[in-house]
């Protein structure tokens, strides 16, 4: 008499558990590589953004005057008593732009970006030393030094510096030293 072993079909329960767990660690380890990947290009494009924006509001100034053609105020920086603080079509020369903010960011025609209600676009004007502009200076110098920053969420993702001359006014173009900053806006 002969017998016949049993042929194996099918898979047994401790195949299937070891499969399963496998496949999970491989799932796990792809999703440890994309996450950040998806991160750092999220945080690519806001840097990017963040640098049009300021590059766009320092051109906006640079194209101003140095002091108001109307009054030379010296020492003065900020809005005129002739200007409105909130209406920037009305800003005629640079330190106008002191203390200026919007958020969302707007163009100079008073327009909302759109799709940009988390971004917020400030601007600081000082007066600085001729001989060294990182020092601000309480009184006229003659060199004006202009920040714009670009924020989203209240994290700062860009600063703009640009210098710019009141020799400048005298020889009918505006010419400023421009210097991107990129800080880190956080993400990993």
């Amino acid at each position: 008499m002969s017998k016949k072993l049993a042929t194996r079909r099918g898979i047994s329960m401790a195949e299937t558990v070891i499969s399963t767990m496998l496949i999970g660690f491989v799932l796990v380890s792809t999703l440890q590589i994309v996450g950040p990947m998806v991160q750092s290009t999220s945080l690519h494009a806001d840097r990017l953004v963040a640098a049009n924006l300021a590059n766009e509001l320092s051109e906006e100034i640079a194209t101003k005057l140095f002091t108001n053609p109307g009054t030379p105020s010296g020492d003065l920086i900020g809005v005129d008593d002739s200007e409105r603080a909130a209406i920037r079509a009305d800003f005629n020369d640079i330190d106008d732009y002191h203390g200026w903010s919007s958020s969302p960011p707007k163009l100079s025609t008073d327009q909302f970006h759109i799709n940009l209600s988390n971004w917020t676009r400030s601007v600081k004007v000082v007066h600085v030393l001729v001989n060294d502009p990182t020092t601000a200076s309480g009184t006229y110098t003659g060199l004006k030094k202009v920040s714009v920053v670009v924020s989203k969420n209240g994290v700062a993702h860009t600063t703009v510096f640009s210098l710019h001359s009141a020799s400048a006014d005298s020889l009918g173009y505006i010419l400023p030293i421009t210097d991107v900053v990129v800080v880190d806006g956080g993400g990993g």
